[in-house]
């Protein structure tokens, strides 16, 4: 029987079977019709007014207030400006219109300290520097730059001022931010249980108007999701570091926080980018660079696990390769840390001081990776960190937002001057904020990225010349005092961090910057002088103790570091520390004297001058009754007084002034008997200098002790000793052991 044509078969009633859908086809289209689906939605959701949540929060922290920082006011012309708020005391001063006015490009620089322009202020940022170069190069538009850096802020918090600043208009946002990130005391409670790929996931999601739209929509049904901001950290208006009220030492190794800071890190930088388009801004990033080669870690902590035997040869393994340093033994020094570093891998200063001793070898690589393992296994981590460089350029690549890589710039340069690409003091003042030259170079770099972006249309008179004539401009406003003061201020910041060998080199360029002013030469001088004492430089000690007290003669502050420096000499002369701290105790406020007179009442027990060390101990406990050291201190030395406790009192002062006002004599008295006030205890003479004179033991009102006389410059020239008033022997002409 013939077969049937197809037609038949239809004809039949019978369908041919379709052809099947190959697999990946069906994926295909699946997909783009769920693309498609979400692409119109979007768009749907942009139009009706949705911002995606990265848009509008932070996913981990909240602020317990949203305090403007700029704030409505009237120009000298009637028109209406913004003005930085008077309260906001960690921004520089600006000011601009409220209405753009024609033909002007907006520039806010946002970041942390280096956007504000420390150790300096806005005038010789990297803001101050744009505002001065961009008329130049293009005279096309009114070009207005606003610094926005604020002192300890992190990208978290910069992308919580943006929020405020994308509503000024602004058509560019340049961010330098990166060095403050561990700050602040942050905890992100559950997120660390959460899988990386639905961290990454819901990172994505973020981003979209869809995700918001659905996050809303479940908020108003009352099964929202959404984070509680109660369960967020909630940060204070204001930058609240921990650095600042607790020091170096409240930092301990947490790798697990660190963790989540560099995907909080991430998470702000494309918040930053969202808020920025959200007003139609372009954004550049720039990569936060640091000091490396000069720069030593604010706190090293031994690798977890290493025994405390282990914890204690490390330690003196350091001790032995830094004597050898100090002898210019630089090979045999790095024998030694090269023994300890692998004993103790996570140990910052050891990687170091490796990187010093490379460096000085002439080994270049290997230093440079010593460096940068010191900084990253930093537990006081106030420089960017290595992975936040390849996080902000990846970044900046996804949202096809401009990157000026800074540290790349600064290597170049250094290559080509130095020879190495090794970041030092030859840009950076301290760990992290450049030199005047390296804000410079700085804003050439954004000028030109500004200019590959076809922002800025360079003029013919764009040229070294007149950006020399800018830099003369900008340079001279900055004068010898300014200069001084501002190495001196990050000298004393670095020396209460406890980095004296950092601070000791800005101590150095403030007194060098020839300041007549009191303040900075006694500070940097006191620096110095503390440096030289751990070195165990006595001469360079009391050269830059003296040169602290000639600048002011009645500073408590020095007087009393001098006191504790001579405590802590292998030499001790108990008799010119005394004095010292004495005169601190009589010129600090009431509030701060328990200390130095507790010191005295020490000093006088280890003297066996116990009456006059319990009168010490007794003012000690009347200014601070809660201190249960000054507590055990008296009650040793009740212990070794007789039936004549009953009669010391706290001692009062006698003080004689020089016609200048300067301190010419300083006597602890008591009553006597008759009630007339009697030197006891300790009786001190000064030159108008500041310099110590003469020292006298008292006792009942007459000499009983040791006597002693120094020359004008701090020589001791005679040591008497009496009993009872009465001299009984006497050394002349620099006797031995003299301070």
């Amino acid at each position: 029987m013939p077969s049937k044509t197809p037609t038949e078969k239809t004809a039949a009633g019978k369908q041919p079977a379709p052809r099947a859908l190959p697999l990946w086809k069906g994926i295909v289209l699946s997909a783009a019709a769920v693309g498609l689906f979400f692409g119109l939605l979007e768009a749907l959701l942009a139009l009706a007014g949705v911002q995606p949540t990265l848009r509008r929060e932070d996913p981990f922290v909240g602020f317990a207030a949203n305090v403007p920082l700029f704030v409505k006011n009237t120009g000298p012309d009637g028109r209406q400006i913004l003005v930085t708020s008077e309260n906001k005391n960690l921004f520089n001063r600006q000011q601009f219109s409220m209405d753009k006015q024609p033909a002007t490009y907006r520039i806010f620089c946002v970041g942390g300290s280096t956007t504000y322009g420390r150790p300096y202020e806005d005038t010789t940022s990297f803001s101050g520097w744009l505002r001065e170069l961009l008329p130049v190069a293009d005279p096309r538009l009114r070009w207005e730059v606003i610094n926005a850096g604020g002192i300890s802020y992190a990208s978290y918090r910069v992308a919580h001022l943006m929020e405020e600043l994308v509503r000024y208009q602004p058509d560019l946002f340049i961010v330098y931010s990166g060095h403050n990130e561990f700050l602040e005391e942050r905890s992100y409670g559950a997120l660390r249980d959460i899988p990386a790929p639905v961290k990454s996931t819901a990172a994505v999601l973020a981003r979209t108007r869809t995700w918001a739209a659905m996050k809303n929509l479940l908020a108003r049904m009352g099964a929202s999701s959404r984070m509680d901001p109660k369960e967020r950290a909630q940060l204070s208006a204001e930058a609240d570091t921990m650095l600042r009220r607790f020091g170096p030492d409240i930092y301990q190794r947490n790798d697990p926080l660190r963790d989540q800071v560099l995907l909080h890190y991430q998470i702000s930088l494309e918040r930053m980018v969202e808020i920025a388009r959200s007003a139609g801004a372009d954004i550049i990033f720039v990569t936060p660079a640091s000091n490396l080669k000069d720069s030593s870690p604010f706190k090293s902590e031994h690798t977890e696990g290493l025994s405390q035997a282990d914890q204690s040869r490390v330690n003196q393994m350091l001790s032995d390769a830094l004597a050898r340093m100090r002898e210019d033994k630089t090979s045999e020094a790095l024998d030694i840390l090269d023994r300890a570093v692998t004993v103790d891998p996570r140990y910052a200063e050891i990687h170091y001081r490796r990187g010093k001793g490379l460096f000085e070898l002439g080994r270049y690589p290997e230093a440079k990776a010593a460096f940068v393992r010191a900084r990253d296994e930093d537990v006081c981590p106030l420089r960017a960190l290595s992975p936040m460089r390849a996080t902000l350029a990846e970044v900046a690549q996804q949202s096809d937002a401009a990157l000026v890589d800074f540290i790349d710039h600064l290597e170049q340069r250094l290559r080509a001057e130095k020879g190495h690409p090794i970041l030092g003091e030859e840009y950076f003042l301290d760990h992290v904020h450049p030199t005047i030259e390296g804000n410079r170079i700085l804003a050439l770099q954004l000028v030109e990225t500004m200019i590959a972006r076809g922002i800025v249309h360079p003029a013919p008179t764009w040229n070294d010349e007149a950006i020399a004539a800018v830099a003369s401009q900008v340079e001279g406003r900055v004068d010898v005092e300014l200069r001084s003061k501002a190495m001196s201020n990050l000298a004393k910041v670095l020396a209460w961090a406890g980095k004296f060998e950092d601070a000791s080199r800005l101590a150095h360029q403030a007194i060098a910057s020839g300041s007549n002013n009191p303040a900075v030469i006694v500070e940097s001088a006191n620096i110095l002088a503390i440096y030289y004492a751990q070195q165990g430089d006595v001469e360079q000690e009391k050269k830059y103790f003296r040169i602290a007290l000639n600048a002011k003669p009645d500073n408590p502050d020095v007087h009393f570091q001098l006191g504790l420096q001579i405590l802590k000499n292998r030499r001790r002369e108990l008799e010119t520390a005394a004095s010292h701290i004495l005169f601190a105790s009589v010129f600090w406020s009431e509030s701060h004297r328990d200390l130095p007179h507790q010191l005295l009442g020490r000093i006088m027990a280890q003297r066996n001058r116990f009456a006059a060390a319990y009168s010490n101990l007794l003012e000690a406990q009347r200014l601070n009754p809660q201190n249960d050291e000054t507590e055990a201190l008296l009650s040793l030395v009740r212990k070794r007084l007789g039936p004549e406790i009953q009669t010391i009192h706290p001692p009062k002062i006698s003080l004689k002034r020089y016609r200048s006002g300067m301190p010419h004599s300083i006597t602890q008295v008591q009553p006597n008997a008759e009630g007339r006030y009697i030197p006891e205890g300790a009786w001190t003479q000064w030159y108008e200098s500041g310099e110590l004179k003469r020292y006298v033991d008292y006792s009942n009102g007459v000499p009983h002790g040791v006597a002693m006389e120094w020359s004008a410059d701090g020589q001791l020239i005679a040591r008497s000793f009496y009993r009872n008033g009465v001299r009984s022997t006497m050394l002349e002409k620099n006797p031995a052991g003299g301070q």
